[in-house]
């Protein structure tokens, strides 16, 4: 089941936008042009993932070394500061843990979630506060 979360001119480069589809809360990046969208919840201790921060992976390939990879999207969570993958859902700290992703998708200016068959899980909830954004091209 798609779910139609907007026009495409809503879902700026590098920003988390929160919408509805259907009976989910699910946050929608647009990143390097790429979509991505999660659920938000965090499966490592509850919280609302999406008011986490977004931004590229830290990498490091010794001792000393430390890089950020802005092609790579994470989402941190705002409760216990676990960064998960925007790609595949997978946290860092533990690849055994993962958010749920949906695959999204551009058709005709609007922006599509695919929330697979049958409307399961958590009712969403009241309003939302304001999310937090992370922008790595802002001065």
């Amino acid at each position: 089941m798609s779910v139609d979360v907007g026009p495409s001119s809503d879902f700026a480069e590098k920003e988390l936008r929160l919408v509805h589809a259907g009976r989910r809360q699910v946050g929608v990046v647009r990143w390097n042009g790429n979509l991505y969208a999660v659920n938000n919840y965090c499966t490592h201790k509850g919280g609302p993932i999406c008011l986490g921060i977004l931004g590229g992976r830290l990498e490091s390939d010794r001792p000393g070394s430390l890089s950020l990879d802005i092609s790579r999207p994470t989402l941190a969570c705002p409760w216990h500061g676990w960064e998960f993958d925007l790609q595949t859902g997978r946290a860092l700290p533990d690849p055994k843990i993962r958010i749920r992703t949906f695959p999204v998708s551009e058709v005709q200016g609007r922006v599509l979630v695919d929330l697979g068959g049958t409307e399961i899980g958590p009712r969403r909830e009241a309003e939302t506060p304001a999310i937090q954004t992370f922008n790595p091209g802002a001065a």
